[in-house]
């Protein structure tokens, strides 16, 4: 079935920041914690997220509703006056596990409703979890995956925690996911279209990045201050406007880094 197709571009550090703020509230034994937040950029023909401003956990479930804090809609509109250099494009939230299984990143019909309330064009979970297998020294690595794309219906009656109604629309989704010391992490991104939580595509230049970046054996946690110049020129290069006009200087700005890095 065709569907309504658009995607969703993170740049400068907006992703980074994201999974930073899943991280510091990922919860301890016993507790249900999820953290929330806010991105900027543009939301014209396209729809890019320029920078993330975490809320912190404002929002409280029970078993048959999702409270939304009124909280988040007072900052929105607070932040649609005073941010007047960018849109609001979307928000997040995480969902912590404590252990992988089958479309974890999806919504629930809680996701949904808040949705509704929020009144915001693009929702992203950022499902999270934290692995005993893992390295708690492993480095950040972003990855992409092609995967089955639905939109998701709320379901009368059923409650917050509940699977909603799914619909499939292609099999070609674009996703973000990896991992980060002992996390495992993967987010994906949805449209309100009014009726139902449609699936958008995600790319990210930091994701472009941090694969090159792997690809050369440079590791980015131990480059030096003076790289951070070399890497901002290169992470513009990688946005989706400007690949083709700078892909010529990429190998440059790799060779850069890795001159700066090496002591």
């Amino acid at each position: 079935m065709e569907g309504f197709f658009m995607h969703l571009e993170l740049i400068n550090n907006t992703l980074t920041t994201m999974l930073l703020d899943c991280i510091s509230h990922y919860p301890k034994r016993g507790q249900q914690k999820e953290c929330f937040g806010l991105i900027f950029g543009e939301n014209n023909e396209k729809v890019i997220g320029e920078y993330t401003f975490p809320v912190a956990n404002v929002k409280s479930k029970t078993a048959s509703s999702v409270n939304v804090n009124e909280q988040v809609n007072d900052i929105i509109k607070e932040a649609r006056k005073l941010v007047t250099t960018s849109d609001f494009v979307a928000y997040y939230h995480s969902h912590p596990y404590d252990e992988i299984y089958e479309n974890w990143a999806d919504p629930s019909i809680g996701d949904i409703r808040v949705s509704k309330d929020v009144n915001s064009n693009i929702e992203l979970i950022f499902a999270i979890v934290k692995s005993k297998d893992q390295d708690p020294s492993a480095t950040l690595k972003y990855e992409y995956s092609n995967d089955t794309q639905y939109r998701f219906f709320d379901v009368k009656g059923s409650k917050a925690s509940d699977a909603p109604r799914a619909e499939l629309i292609s099999h070609d989704g674009h996703i973000i996911h990896g991992h980060y010391k002992d996390y495992d992490f993967k987010i994906r991104a949805y449209h309100w279209t009014g009726q139902a939580l449609e699936e958008v595509q995600l790319y990210s230049s930091e994701v472009e990045m941090n694969l090159l970046l792997h690809k050369n054996n440079i590791i980015l946690e131990q480059l030096p201050k003076e790289a951070m110049y070399h890497l901002k020129k290169l992470e513009y290069s990688l946005r989706l406007a400007n690949k083709d006009k700078y892909k010529d200087k990429i190998p440059y700005l790799i060779e850069k880094i890795k001159s700066v890095g090496v002591k």
